[in-house]
């Protein structure tokens, strides 16, 4: 249940808080189910069919791909729950940390050095995109960021489409990545539910 006052405790400390850090303090068992859930089906559904329809893939490319793959799944999740949002979203939090923390998911270099199929061309391109479309969702107006988040996101969903080229198995990448964070980790769906009560 979301306090009143819609700000996140600290979290707790050892691996405990690394995990509150991850998903917010306070979220609730159905949060982490949902969380976990959604991320080890979503590995090893990847890793099924990538072992039949990529067996050239290394153990190295493989593991580092369901890494991957757990991290995005799972923030897709995490980012949009109420612990998450009132933990991502508290006050403490500017838009420049949210710009850092979008910046600091390099996972289109790590898959170009792993893959020749990813040229580095096309992951500067991919993460380019993602940290420009970041600058633009922040520096919308609050009433205006979900409507704009989206429109960049289905910009992004052409990038993916059209203008760059992911090896085989891998098709899931962009898409995901712009996901979890331009629409989901930059977005407060705390202000819609307080606009919808506002207007009621």
């Amino acid at each position: 249940m979301e306090r009143e006052d819609g700000v996140a405790h600290a979290p707790r400390t050892g691996a405990r808080g690394l995990w509150d850090r991850l998903v917010g303090p306070e979220s609730t068992r159905a949060e982490n189910g949902l969380i976990l859930g959604y991320s080890v089906v979503f590995c090893t559904g990847l890793l099924l069919y990538t072992t039949i329809a990529q067996p050239d893939w290394t153990p190295l490319q493989r593991g580092v791909v369901v890494l991957v793959a757990f991290d995005i799944a799972g923030g897709i999740v995490a980012n949009t729950t109420v612990s998450g949002t009132r933990w991502w979203h508290r006050p403490a939090q500017t838009r420049r940390d949210h710009l850092r923390f979008v910046a600091g998911h390099l996972h289109p270099f790590v898959l170009a050095w792993l893959f020749v199929g990813l040229t580095w061309a096309d992951a500067a391109v991919i993460y380019g995109f993602l940290v420009c479309g970041a600058a633009v969702i922040l520096a919308t107006p609050d009433d205006l960021e979900r409507p704009v988040a989206m429109g960049v996101f289905s910009v992004g969903l052409l990038v993916a489409l059209y203008v760059v080229a992911v090896p085989n198995g891998l098709e899931w990448f962009v898409p995901f990545l712009y996901l979890k964070l331009l629409p989901g980790h930059l977005v407060d769906g705390r202000r819609d539910r307080k606009s919808v009560a506002k207007s009621r």
